[in-house]
């Protein structure tokens, strides 16, 4: 019994928070049937010391899923973050109406995997959680998938 409760939970949890069932229901058929909008990948505007790491060029799209956009990113960069940086920009077109974070892995350092990833309203994405003592020398985007506003 508590399996199953723990399933219908999980299943749950799992929806966007601003998704419910009568805007599933409403939807065009195409996206109830669970169909997605995605706009193409744009490259990142990175910031002087931030570089890509081959082949994987940091860039951003928009995908919407049942109304509800979500910001994806892919690729890698390579810093040496000392202190909590901007390291790069968002087209305009793609700037958030409010601050939107997400976590994204890191350098592996002092037992700390993870970075904070932060947009800004200006498009400014900024990295937090590197300083002196541990600084962050990668950056990874491919886990970053957050509702977008």
């Amino acid at each position: 019994m508590s399996h199953n409760r723990r399933r219908i939970l999980g299943a749950a949890l799992a929806l966007p928070a601003a998704l419910t069932a009568a805007e599933v229901l409403s939807a065009a058929p195409a996206v109830a049937a669970g169909g997605i909008e995605a706009q193409p990948w744009t490259d990142l505007a990175l910031e002087p010391g931030v570089t890509a790491q081959a082949g994987a060029a940091p860039q951003v799209r928009l995908v919407t899923i049942a109304g509800t956009a979500f910001l994806q990113a892919r690729g890698s960069v390579a810093c040496n973050l000392t202190a909590d940086q901007k390291v790069a920009t968002l087209p305009a077109e793609l700037r958030p109406t409010g601050l939107v974070r997400a976590t994204a892995p890191r350098n592996n350092s002092q037992g700390i995997n993870a970075c904070r990833f932060e947009v800004n309203t200006a498009g400014s994405l900024t990295i937090y959680g590197g300083n002196s003592g541990n600084p962050i020398t990668w950056v990874q985007f491919d886990s970053v998938q957050t509702v977008w506003h």
